[in-house]
């Protein structure tokens, strides 16, 4: 497709110039003289480089530019324009197809876990590409077929830019409990608390020092010094139990705190300056990054961060402060391995040593545990009398 161009030719005698440059070797059309010093007329776009390149002393301006140089000069002389409105409509095609929020409907925990986990094995996460429908469906069969014991149906429902997660979990009925007899024992050593039972015998009382693997309530129904019968010992065994935890703690402490604010913050580098969308706290942890516009062309860029505020500590203690401090750690330390209804009954720093750097410090706990734990009862004991009966 040819390119052509408008122009005008002003000068003392515009005439002279046509018959002197154009004669037998540049075609024109739509001739038009606007006065005897001034003249318009339509001309191919090489014809008319090479009349620029021939003229010394005539005014010669483009009036109109028609077929593709019309646009490549547009381009030119808007470059910088079309390459902003380019980049913003790449922006807001990522922006529109990312996910920013991803959200799983059940009211367990561990259910909301697991979809987690196989949608994030599977591709599906925060600051992801949304997948299309029929890649959502082609996920969820998957997910659903690979989970069967736990998810019975899911669907995946965008809104924007956000994943809402619908799930039913799959119901199993649970095999009924085995009422083969059994006696309940101490797990470990202890001076026994409370006795919660439910059936069985009970051998021990409140108060009782008992030592791993001694019965606390027997499976055994014994009568005139003899077996009579064998149950399934059921109840909960409560202990005053012990530790002992060793920690080192140093003089001079010095520690970045994770603090419980996150933020996600969009960032765009450009000619090597960032502009972040949000304030970056002043000081941070950048827990993930995500590159989602990059141009290996022009220096641009957009990224999300998931940043964490953060807090450093830097002291120094006394060594009856890094005492206090071991000792917290310490009943963290045991804290983790009791449940809720476990606790801690009391502590005591027995000894330690220090230096010019760190202190070790020994603390005893005495700690409420449940100490329950089975033993299969002697069958043969019932089988042998029952003989005798007979």
């Amino acid at each position: 497709m040819n390119s052509y161009v408008k122009i005008s030719i002003t000068g003392r005698n515009p005439r002279l110039f046509i018959k002197r440059y154009f004669f037998n070797k540049i075609n024109y059309s739509n001739y038009k003289e606007i006065n005897h010093k001034k003249i318009l007329l339509k001309v191919g776009y090489e014809d008319y480089l090479s009349i620029i390149d021939k003229n010394t002393i005539y005014e010669i301006d483009v009036v109109k530019l028609y077929g593709p140089i019309k646009y490549l000069t547009l381009l030119k002389n808007n470059f910088t324009l079309f390459i902003s409105f380019l980049i913003s409509v790449i922006f807001l095609f990522f922006i529109s197809n990312i996910c920013f929020s991803l959200e799983v409907v059940h009211n367990d925990e561990e259910i909301r876990e697991l979809v987690f986990t196989e949608l994030r094995k599977n591709g599906i996460k925060k600051f992801s590409f949304i997948p299309s429908f029929n890649e959502r469906k082609s996920v969820i069969s998957k997910v659903v077929n690979e989970n069967k014991n736990e998810l019975e149906w899911m669907e995946i429902e965008r809104k924007g830019s956000k994943l809402i997660v619908k799930v039913t979990e799959r119901k199993i009925n649970k095999e009924k409990e085995s009422d083969e007899p059994r006696h309940i024992v101490a797990k470990k050593s202890g001076i026994i608390i409370s006795i919660e039972a439910e059936n069985g015998v009970i051998l021990k009382k409140k108060n009782d020092y008992v030592v791993k693997g001694e019965t606390i309530i027997s499976g055994d129904v014994i009568k005139d010094e003899t077996v009579k019968g064998q149950v399934r010992a059921k109840g909960t065994i409560f202990a005053e139990t012990w530790y002992m935890v060793n920690v080192s703690y140093p003089l001079n402490y010095k520690e970045v705190i994770y603090l419980n604010d996150v933020k996600d913050n969009l960032i765009i580098t450009f000619m090597n300056k960032e502009f972040s969308l949000r304030k970056n706290y002043a000081s941070l942890h950048l827990e993930k990054k995500y590159e989602i516009v990059k141009s290996k062309v022009f220096p641009f860029s957009i990224r999300i961060e998931k940043q964490r505020k953060t807090k450093v500590v830097d002291q120094k203690y006394t060594q009856k402060e890094a005492i206090l401090k071991a000792e917290e750690i310490a009943e963290k330390k045991i804290k983790k391995k009791l449940n809720s209804k476990e606790y801690i009954i009391s502590k005591k720093t027995l000894n330690f040593t220090a230096n010019d750097s760190k202190i070790e410090v020994d603390v005893f706990f005495k700690v409420c545990e449940d100490i329950t734990d089975y033993k299969e009862v002697d069958k043969s004991l019932l089988e042998k009398q029952e003989e005798e009966n007979t």
